[in-house]
């Protein structure tokens, strides 16, 4: 006899709240591609006024991302003391693998962003998602399916109407910046996919978030004429600036620690395919966003262009969540039913 099974409506709920949380998360992300652009042109130009050196506007980005990190792991460690506990060899090097995928990508997006829109910077961006199961495909030696081409022919159509074939036609520094900071991204996701199963996810985002400060500020002084930054004097005068503080206190706080926070507490409540495919919505979030705050439009064409973008990403995801799906089910035992 068929019996009912009944709904965990806690355990539903629970997921709702969890999945509105990422939904946040990702509009937070969203709109913080506005504000590290705006922060990063603003700190740029202070550093060639303050210098008096036009070369120097370009270090903005490397600069104004080594103070948001620096600023964000002290107030990880403050926010989340349990990060502090427990470090092992893992810890260590894991955050420095994860963490350089981390600072890399982040270096490629936003010199890319510094050059082309919020909008064009965060859908390239967001094709990680398409990107992370051909990386999986080249390394883990897996066949690639009709299905995933597809995806991947749909996205690409999509990059070209965003780039090409845009009322402002070019596919310029800004989109190669992009798209490589994508694949990067990828490899950042495989990193923690194989070490954070194993790792304090607190204590490993506090690790990538350490090397990440470290490795900024050694491509700040690395970066021709970055010496010239340790004048702290000059560069109090560079920082002292009531607009410029209030763009680093925003992207440190609520654009750095508050959305990894909420990730981090509230993804392990829903399941991956959900949560990735909340994920998708961040490039939406910049782009309303950008047009609401800047003025900024992204044209009929770049709209088709996104639209694909967003339908090759889900597609991608579903593609990987059947194959998950599938494995899962040859590995258990085949459920006796009775009625």
């Amino acid at each position: 006899m068929d019996s009912c099974i009944p709904v965990d409506t806690t355990a539903l709920r629970r997921e709702r709240h969890a999945v509105f949380c990422l939904v946040l998360t990702c509009a937070v992300w969203g709109m913080g591609f506005n504000w590290n652009k705006e922060g990063q042109a603003l700190l740029g130009e202070r550093l060639g006024l303050v210098f008096d050196d036009p070369d120097m506007v370009s270090l903005g980005p490397g600069l104004f991302l080594a103070m948001r990190f620096v600023i964000g792991t002290l107030l990880w460690m403050a926010v989340f003391p349990r990060s502090l506990r427990g470090w092992s060899k893992l810890t260590v090097f894991g955050g420095m693998l994860a963490g350089a995928f981390l600072a890399a990508g982040m270096l490629l997006q936003h010199y890319g962003l510094a050059s082309t829109s919020e909008s064009l910077s965060a859908f390239l961006t967001s094709l990680c998602v398409l990107f992370t199961p051909i990386l999986a495909v080249v390394f883990f030696r897996q066949r690639i399916g009709m299905g995933l081409w597809a995806t991947v022919a749909c996205a690409t159509a999509g990059v070209a109407l965003m780039t090409v074939f845009r009322e402002q036609a070019g596919f310029d520094r800004g989109a190669v910046l992009g798209l490589l900071c994508a694949v990067v991204f990828s490899g950042h996701i495989l990193a923690i996919d194989a070490i954070g199963k194993r790792e304090d996810p607190w204590r490993f985002t506090l690790a990538q978030f350490a090397f990440g400060a470290l490795f900024f500020s050694a491509f700040c002084i690395l970066w021709p004429g970055g010496t010239r930054l340790m004048d702290l004097h000059r560069l109090g005068e560079v920082v002292v600036s009531r607009q410029f503080l209030i763009w680093l206190a925003v992207v440190s706080t609520i654009g750095t620690v508050l959305p990894f926070g909420m990730m981090l507490r509230y993804q392990p409540r829903t399941s991956p395919t959900r949560a990735a495919l909340t994920y998708v919505s961040e490039p939406v979030f910049a782009t309303t966003y950008a047009w609401l705050v800047a003025g900024r439009t992204i044209g009929g064409i770049a709209a088709v262009g996104a639209a694909l973008i967003i339908a090759g990403n889900v597609g991608a995801e579903l593609l990987a969540n059947r194959r998950r799906n599938s494995a899962s089910a040859r590995d258990k035992p085949v459920p006796i039913i009775v009625d």
